[in-house]
This record gives structure tokens, C-alpha cells and sequence, in this order.
């Protein structure tokens, strides 16, 4: 046998074409034949880390939906429908989302003291925003102000997807929303970042302009952090950019009143930045609308609203979940903080000298 094989080797490579067949066809073998799956465990490891890159700033809003109370009102020229949302706790505070869903929200905190709520029990359940009608939007009657709902129907907000969050959750209609996910100061007057509120498409401050608002909030500025938070730039330089933006505006719409918003915090150790530089951020904010002095631009300070004075990030009971943006409870806080803020102003009788309603 050792003689055979031997003779068979001997013969094999004496001759170099059999060899290089043998090769050829291990090739063409393997590559017709090879199992192309990932190893369990690499594949996991995939999974895991697209799951990761798929949590984006522009996270879309959504929740479940409940049942409503539906008002006609009927003009002249068209027949609309206002869905109403109002459910009855023991402060008799409500929040709002799309569809006309509700949950409980504890009356915002008042000066800069907070009360942290019972953290949310239920998930809620997905689904896609739908846009709203401009006269469908659901009234938020939890608010301690008497004027809440005359600021809430003229409310215009400006911002990123932390300020779409008013729309998506059913505080303001859709006309009135001048916001979208992943906006920034560097990108708004981008073609993708164009609104058509029936004029063409216009960036987003031509659009607010066109709507001749009486009442605006404007908050952005979490996409800006990364971009500004360099030595050249900085918060300064971001506080005057938000700044010449609500300076536009009020060039351009009589006795408006534009809100600037603070930027609002995030959960501790967050993938994104840290409440330490949004501080920053925010004080560079507050210095530059505080030093202009203006009567009709002033400065909001959402995040000491939200923000848990135990932790220093933002209470984990109004978080939308990635630690960046806000659940539809903290909307209802902001506006209740906001619209009390707005009675120590002169923002109402300014806004009835802009619609001519002034006695």
C-alpha cells in the first residue's frame, strides 16, 4: 500500500497541471458551498450595536391613544372640529397628547422648587404622529393661570425635536408648529428644514414670520452643543445667534412677544452631553437676553422646571425614555410654569394690541 501511494505522489506532482487543478476546484467548491450567517455571537454583537446607533436626537414623538370629547365649531366659511382632551385628577391638572390621550401631570413646580412625580407605570404604546388641523389642538385646562387658554391658542413654537414635542403631543395644532426633528441654528435655513404653512416653503424664521404670531417659544440648541461647545465659538456666540433669530422676528411682527426657552436637561451620565455644559449653555442664554433688556424678548428657564435638584439631571418620571428628550407629563409643566410666568409680564396686553382687541 505505502508503495501504491507513493507511486500515486510521484506521478501526482511530476506533473504540474494536476496540482493546480486540485487547487482550482477546492476554490469553486468553497465558493459555492461556504455558509455566509454570522457566528451567533457576532451577530448578536451587530445587533446590539445598530440598536445603538439608531437612538438619534430625532426621535419621532408618540404615544397611546384614549378616548376623546369632540366640539364643532362652525364659521361662516367652514365647519371644523376641536378635539378636547380633559381628564379630572386631584389638582385638576392634565396632560395632552395626539389623538386626544391623557394622563395626569402634578401642577409645575413654582419658583425653582420642584416636586418630583410618581414615575410612570404603564409604557406607553407607539404610534405615528398624525399632523393636526390648525383648529385641532387639545385645550390644556390643568394650568394655574386664568389666561392659559388665551396663551395656549396663540402659542407658536420655533425649535427641534425637543420643541415639536408641543405638537406631537397635542398642545399646539399644527399651524402653529414651526419645529422639526434634528433642526439646529447651523441647518434651518436648509431646503430639508423648509415649512409650507400655505405661502411656499420657507425656513423656519420667514415661516414663523408669515404666520404674524402674537406668541412665540422658541427652544433649540440641543444639536447645537456639539458644533458651538468648541473654544472659538462657545455658549456666548450660540446665545447671540438665538438671540439676532427672536431680534428677527420682532423686526418684523408689531408687538409680538417672543419667549426664548432654555435648553432642557438630560439624564445623568447621558450618551449625548452632560447638564453641566447645557448650563453653561443656558447661562450664556439668560446673561445675553437679561443684557438687550427688551420687552418683548424674554428668557425662560425651562430646565430649572424639569430638572430633579437631587440628581441635577432631569426627573426620571417625565423622561421621553432616551434620556434626551421629554414625556408628555413635562410638557404640561413647562406650559403651566411658562403661562404663570407670563402673568408677571405684559405679554397679554400686548398680545390684544397685536390682534387689536385692546380696550
Amino acid at each position: 500500500m505505502k508503495k501504491i501511494i507513493g507511486e500515486f505522489f510521484r506521478h501526482f506532482f511530476s506533473n504540474p497541471i494536476l496540482p493546480l487543478l486540485v487547487i482550482l476546484c477546492s476554490v469553486v467548491a468553497m465558493f459555492f458551498t461556504a455558509d455566509d450567517r454570522e457566528p451567533k455571537a457576532t451577530q448578536e454583537k451587530l445587533e446590539s450595536i445598530r440598536a445603538v446607533q439608531q437612538v438619534r436626537l430625532s426621535t419621532i414623538y408618540s404615544t397611546a391613544a384614549t378616548t376623546s370629547t369632540s366640539t364643532t365649531s362652525t364659521s361662516t366659511t367652514e365647519t371644523t372640529t376641536t378635539t378636547v382632551s380633559v381628564k379630572s385628577v386631584p389638582d385638576g391638572s392634565v396632560s395632552v397628547a395626539p389623538g386626544g390621550s391623557n394622563e395626569p401631570v402634578p401642577t409645575a413646580p413654582q419658583n425653582g422648587t420642584t416636586t418630583e412625580a410618581a414615575p410612570d407605570t404603564q409604557q406607553q404604546a407607539e404610534q405615528p404622529v398624525i399632523s393636526l388641523p390648525l383648529t385641532d389642538y387639545n385645550v390644556y385646562s390643568g394650568a394655574d393661570s386664568p389666561n392659559s387658554s388665551f396663551y395656549q391658542e396663540r402659542l407658536t413654537i420655533l425649535g427641534d425635536s425637543i420643541a415639536y414635542g408641543f405638537n406631537a403631543y397635542g398642545y399646539i395644532p399644527s399651524g402653529h408648529n414651526i419645529a422639526k426633528e434634528s433642526m439646529a441654528l447651523g441647518n434651518m435655513y436648509k431646503e430639508s428644514f423648509f415649512f409650507n404653512l400655505g405661502g411656499g416653503a420657507m425656513n423656519a424664521v420667514d415661516a414663523t414670520i408669515y404666520t404674524n404670531p402674537s406668541l412665540v417659544y422658541i427652544s433649540i440648541g440641543m444639536n447645537d452643543i456639539p458644533g458651538y461647545n468648541q473654544k472659538e465659538r462657545g455658549p456666548d456666540c450660540y446665545a447671540s445667534d438665538v438671540y439676532a433669530i427672536a431680534q428677527q422676528i420682532v423686526d418684523s411682527v408689531p408687538d409680538v412677544t417672543v419667549v426664548i426657552g432654555s435648553i432642557t436637561p438630560v439624564s445623568a451620565n447621558n450618551y449625548y452631553t452632560t447638564n453641566a455644559i447645557i448650563d453653561s449653555f443656558n447661562y450664556a442664554l439668560e446673561t445675553t437676553v437679561n443684557s438687550y433688556a427688551s420687552p418683548q424678548i424674554l428668557y425662560f428657564n425651562a430646565n430649572s422646571v424639569l430638572k430633579d435638584p437631587a440628581t441635577g439631571a432631569i426627573y426620571g418620571s417625565i423622561s421621553g425614555g432616551d434620556g434626551l428628550h421629554v414625556s408628555g407629563t413635562g410638557y404640561g409643566w413647562v406650559l403651566n410654569a411658562l403661562f404663570n410666568y407670563l402673568d408677571t409680564t405684559d405679554t397679554k396686553s400686548r398680545i390684544e394690541a397685536h390682534e387689536g382687541t385692546a380696550e
